[in-house]
C-alpha cells in the first residue's frame, strides 16, 4: 500500500475515528485504526472498541492498494507535528512497518496486520425487519444536549444510562432520566408512517453529537436493527449497539396538574443561583428556592461554613412555597435552554417540578421540558 494525503484531511480523519479506539481492550489492535484504500481515490479510516464502530472516508492519491492497522495516538501525535505538506504512507508488506514522510521529515510506524482486525459493518445491509429514518443534524444534535446530560452516569448498561427515543404520528421525543430528574425533547420528523421506541446509550449520542461537529451534512440518516442503531453520514457511518430493556413510563411522570406556574428570566436566574452555589454543602448541593409574593428567595446555607442569599423580582401571587432543589440540576436545565424566559410549574414542596423554556405559542410550550425532583428540607 502506498497513499498520498492532504495533511489537514489526514489530521482530520484521524480525529474523527480515534476516540472509538480502545486503550484499555485486552485486544492491542483495538486501539489502532484501520487504514485501508478502497478506490483509486479514497482511503477508508476504521476504528472500533467493539461496542460501537466508526467509519470514515477520505479523498487521497492511491499509488497501490492495501490495508494496515497503527496506533491511532501515534499517528496523531505524528501527523500534528508533521509540516502543512503532502504527507505518504508506504507499507512494506513483510513486517508490517509503514514509512510515514512529509517533506524531509520520516517517521517508520510498526503496526499490526489488518487482518487481525475484527470485522465491523458486516451486517449494514439492510434487511426488511429494519427501519430507517431521516433527521436535520441540527435537531438532533439540539435533542442530544437537552437529554443526554441527565442519563444516570454510573449505570453502564442499565436502560437509565440511555436515552429513549419514541418515534410516534411523525414526532420524535427523547427522553432521559437518572431518578431524580427527567429531560424530554420533542423534533419533528418524517418518520413515514413507522413508529419504534428503542434506547440509545448516552455515550453513543455523545460521539453522533462530535461527529455532527466535524462534519458538514445538514442530515443524518439512521437505520434501527434488531439490536444496533446506525447513523449514516456523507462520508462517516457510525454504528453502536443499542441498550436492551423496558424504559420506564416516563408519560406517567410528567405531572399535568401543577398549579402554581412563574416565569422567570432565564439568565438573571442562573447567575443568582452560581453566586449562592458558592456556599453550598458540597455533599448535598442543596440550594432553597422561597417563593413569596412578587419575589423569589435564592439561599443555601452550610454550618461549617456560612451561608449565602440572592433575591429576584418576579410575578408571583400564589401562596408562599418553600422548594429546596440540587442547585447542579437546575443549572443544568437552564442552560440547555435558549429562551430569554425560563416557566417553572410547581405544586407542593415534595412534588416534581417543571423547567421548561418560555414559548411563544402552546404548541412549543411542550417541546422541551426538565422536570426535577425537590429535596426534603427542614424548614
Amino acid at each position: 500500500m502506498e497513499i498520498v494525503l492532504n495533511k489537514e484531511e489526514f489530521l482530520n480523519g484521524i480525529k474523527v475515528v480515534k476516540n472509538i479506539t480502545s486503550s484499555k481492550g485486552v485486544q492491542p489492535v483495538l486501539s489502532n485504526i484501520l487504514i485501508e484504500t478502497i478506490s483509486s481515490d479514497r482511503v477508508r479510516f476504521l476504528a472500533t472498541d467493539l461496542n460501537l464502530s466508526i467509519s470514515f472516508k477520505l479523498k487521497a492519491e492511491v499509488v497501490s492498494e492495501g490495508k494496515i492497522t497503527l496506533s491511532a495516538k501515534t499517528l496523531e501525535e505524528i501527523t500534528n507535528k508533521l509540516p502543512d505538506k503532502p504527507i505518504v504512507l508506504k507499507l512494506n508488506d513483510e513486517t508490517n512497518v509503514v514509512t510515514i514522510s512529509c517533506g524531509k521529515t520520516k517517521f517508520e510506524l510498526i503496526g499490526i496486520s489488518a487482518e487481525e482486525y475484527p470485522k465491523v459493518f458486516d451486517d449494514v445491509a439492510q434487511s426488511e425487519e429494519d427501519k430507517e429514518f431521516e433527521i436535520n443534524t441540527g435537531l438532533l444534535n439540539k435533542g442530544i444536549k437537552q437529554t443526554a446530560f441527565s442519563t444516570a452516569q454510573n449505570e453502564t448498561g442499565s436502560v437509565l444510562s440511555g436515552v429513549c427515543f419514541n418515534i410516534n404520528a411523525n414526532i420524535l421525543e427523547m427522553v432521559a432520566t437518572d431518578g431524580n430528574r427527567l429531560t424530554r425533547s420533542r423534533k419533528e420528523i418524517n418518520s413515514k408512517g413507522e413508529s419504534i421506541m428503542f434506547i440509545s446509550p448516552a455515550r453513543t449520542l455523545l460521539e453522533v453529537s462530535r461527529i455532527i461537529s466535524m462534519v458538514k451534512d445538514e442530515s443524518v440518516k439512521f437505520i434501527v436493527k434488531r439490536n444496533k442503531i446506525v447513523f449514516e453520514f456523507s462520508d462517516v457511518t457510525f454504528q453502536s449497539r443499542l441498550i436492551e430493556g423496558t424504559y420506564p413510563k416516563y408519560q406517567q411522570l410528567i405531572p399535568t396538574t401543577n398549579e402554581k406556574t412563574v416565569s422567570i428570566v432565564r439568565e438573571e436566574l442562573i447567575q443568582a443561583i452560581e453566586r449562592v452555589s458558592v456556599m453550598v454543602n458540597e455533599r448535598t448541593n442543596i440550594v432553597k428556592f422561597n417563593f413569596d409574593e412578587n419575589s423569589l428567595e435564592i439561599s443555601t446555607d452550610t454550618p461549617e461554613s456560612g451561608s449565602g442569599k440572592d433575591f429576584l423580582d418576579i410575578e408571583y401571587s400564589y401562596e408562599n412555597l418553600l422548594i429546596a432543589f440540587n442547585y447542579r440540576y437546575v443549572l443544568d436545565s437552564l442552560k440547555n435552554m435558549d429562551s430569554k424566559n425560563v416557566k417553572v410549574e410547581m405544586s407542593t414542596n415534595l412534588s416534581a417540578s417543571i423547567f421548561k423554556p418560555e414559548a411563544e405559542s402552546e404548541e412549543e410550550d411542550n417541546n422541551y421540558i426538565c422536570l426535577i425532583m425537590p429535596v426534603q428540607v427542614r424548614q
